[in-house]
């Protein structure tokens, strides 16, 4: 379906959408997201004042609490506009049913507009056909209010027994930049190249709890995006009431999430929990993806929050035991050999335990390694489910961590809840240190 609507997204987008539909993987992932992005921002554009619209709701569907409220935030203002268009297209060939509404936010770099949508089902894969509720122009798709608005619009006219967010776009992890500074670096998630901002990961944990404050929630957060399943994002989410996160530790493909694979096995039970949902798009996304992405194999996996903090406590433990057992060259061993992704510095944490627990000559040291190598096992801790691509495997099971060979990203990493909380800061630093 990717390919022929390459063909034809030109329908929906300016200057063809072709040039859109692109990812990066290892070392070309900043310099990739440099160039596209300074193609397609006019150089010393002005950004207009955003218009200010009130989204209306679809009367005829908004009366019935369902199942689930599925609210996509698509935010194509950057180089993956056409891949947002195609995912949108996907949707309708399930829509929204009985049990289930899909809603849509939707902005677009050719225009600097976005709209929004209450998806309906049909099968023509050149248009999108979906009732439009409204749209505004200028909206900082990288601020968090935006996302926040979304989000308690939909489930106020759209309410359900249990909600699901996908923030959609580029993703980096826990890096941090909001702005982005310098205007190419990818940071964080959603980024919106029209203002060059994006949502960090404290903003991220921030706006979830906004949700809250105002009376929403969200039961499963799910990112189609890069890198985001890391323990420091995981982690930032301990004091909300968002059951589980479903994302990838590595890259992915622009095109993102099947999203009609999903949404048909929930339109047919859609009386399934936050984990089982997760579980069938990490499913499903690895099933359409078998051979990986530009040579790299792909991962997906579902984490359950509220175990993030017996996980927080055993690598607390690890961190003192190998700083006060001064056991650095173990360490580095098993960082050099540890599973990493297209930023090297995100490194698989079970993995990185299993090849401390092999290296190291000190007892505690193994024992620290250990407990935080078992609580990774899927169903022993916060993992519920981890899979890699089937033809491109990788030495992956469900969490990264950030375990850095220099420097020049730990900028803010201070300021998450995991290092407030532990000492694997401590344990960064003195990782970097000669």
């Amino acid at each position: 379906m990717k390919t022929v609507l390459t063909a034809v997204i030109a329908l929906f987008v300016l200057n063809g959408a072709a040039g859109y539909a692109q990812d990066f993987a290892g070392a070309d992932f900043y310099e990739g997201l440099q160039n596209a992005r300074e193609q397609l921002k006019p150089a010393g554009a002005e950004v207009p004042p955003p218009t200010i619209v009130d989204f209306q709701a679809d009367e005829s569907q908004a009366a019935a609490v369902k199942d689930w409220t599925v609210m996509v935030f698509i935010n194509g203002k950057n180089n993956l506009e056409g891949d947002g268009l195609a995912d949108l297209n996907e949707m309708e060939r399930i829509g929204s049913t009985r049990g289930v509404n899909v809603v849509v936010e939707l902005g677009q770099m050719s225009t600097n507009r976005l709209a929004r949508y209450y998806v309906t089902r049909d099968t023509d894969t050149a248009r999108i056909s979906s009732r439009v509720l409204g749209t505004a122009a200028a909206v900082d798709m990288g601020d968090p209010a935006s996302v926040k608005d979304f989000v308690l619009w939909a489930e106020r006219r759209y309410p359900a027994r249990k909600f699901l967010l996908i923030l959609w776009d580029h993703g980096s992890g826990w890096l941090k930049g909001n702005p982005v500074q310098p205007a190419s670096d990818a940071k964080g998630i959603s980024d919106d190249w029209t203002t060059g901002h994006n949502i960090d990961t404290p903003q991220l944990g921030r706006l979830v709890r906004d949700i809250e404050a105002a009376g929403g929630r969200v039961d499963l957060l799910a990112m189609d995006a890069c890198l985001m399943q890391v323990a420091e994002v995981a982690y930032e989410m301990k004091d909300t009431r968002v059951s589980h996160i479903a994302a990838s530790e590595e890259i992915e493909p622009g095109s993102g999430y099947p999203y009609d694979r999903w949404l048909r096995p929930l339109v047919r039970n859609p009386g399934m929990g936050a984990a089982q949902l997760g579980t069938t798009i990490a499913r499903t996304y690895l099933a359409a993806n078998p051979d990986g992405f530009q040579g790299t194999g792909l991962t997906y996996s579902v984490v359950e929050v509220a175990k993030m903090r017996d996980l927080a406590v055993k690598m607390d433990a690890l961190a003192r035991a190998a700083m006060a057992a001064d056991d650095k060259a173990a360490v580095l061993r098993a960082r050099a050999e540890a599973t990493r992704y297209s930023l090297a510095d995100n490194k698989d944490l079970r993995r990185f335990s299993q090849l401390l627990m092999q290296y190291s000559e000190k007892a505690e040291v193994k024992a620290a390694a250990a407990e935080v190598e078992r609580m990774l096992a899927v169903g022993q801790g916060p993992v519920v489910f981890s899979g890699v691509s089937a033809r491109r495997t990788t030495l992956s099971h469900g969490l990264a961590a950030y375990i850095p060979e220099n420097a020049n990203d730990i900028n803010g990493y201070s300021e998450l809840k995991l290092s407030a909380d532990t000492q694997w800061d401590e344990f960064v630093n003195w990782l970097l240190r000669p």
